[in-house]
């Protein structure tokens, strides 16, 4: 994506939205990774099945959860981590634009759901408001943003954010209907 947005891009800050979309990604990798490092020291394994069955201690899911809930929240977009995208939009040729909104945005929600709910549940549980808020700030913002809009990439792009918020904030009810409706965004 960033070669993508970054030789391909048609607009003037095409090498700024590609470093800022490379440097927001960074970021949440590398709290990804250094997550991913403690539960393997925590747990001794990274085989997912077997994961889901070991308990990890409250103390420690906390960090994990907000570790992985970084990373995956600079994929989602979610606010205040959503200023990669709009950028990233406006500048990346058609088919770019495409991959962004149809994959990776929901590489995020994915995420979330797969290894957010399932292998840190007590932590899940107790940060629901937070997301929640964050949800309900994001998809208020986006959806009053694109009000304002005039050109169609950027319109895009915030409609992207209140949309995949809207899935996330689904994925956080802690129902079935609505991890179900999550997926179906």
């Amino acid at each position: 994506m960033y070669l993508m947005i970054g030789f391909y891009g048609g607009r003037n800050r095409k090498i700024h939205a590609a470093y800022q979309f490379f440097l927001y990604t960074l970021l949440g990798s590398l709290f990804l990774l250094l997550g991913l490092i403690i539960l393997y020291l925590e747990t001794g394994t990274s085989d997912y099945q077997t994961l889901l069955t070991l308990p990890i201690s409250p103390s420690r899911q906390y960090f994990l959860w907000f570790a992985f809930f970084f990373a995956l929240a600079i994929e989602v977009p979610m606010i205040p981590m959503h200023i990669w995208l709009p950028e990233a939009h406006v500048e990346a040729p058609t088919a770019a634009s495409v991959l962004l909104a149809a994959i990776l945005l929901k590489l995020g929600s994915y995420g979330l759901l797969r290894y957010c709910l399932p292998l840190f549940p007590i932590a899940s549980k107790l940060f629901t408001p937070l997301v929640a808020t964050l949800c309900l700030i994001a998809i208020i913002y986006s959806s009053v943003a694109c009000l304002a809009l005039w050109d169609m990439k950027k319109l895009i792009a915030y409609s992207s954010i209140g949309h995949m918020n809207t899935a996330t904030l689904a994925i956080f009810t802690n129902d079935f209907h609505g991890l179900c409706a999550s997926v179906y965004f």
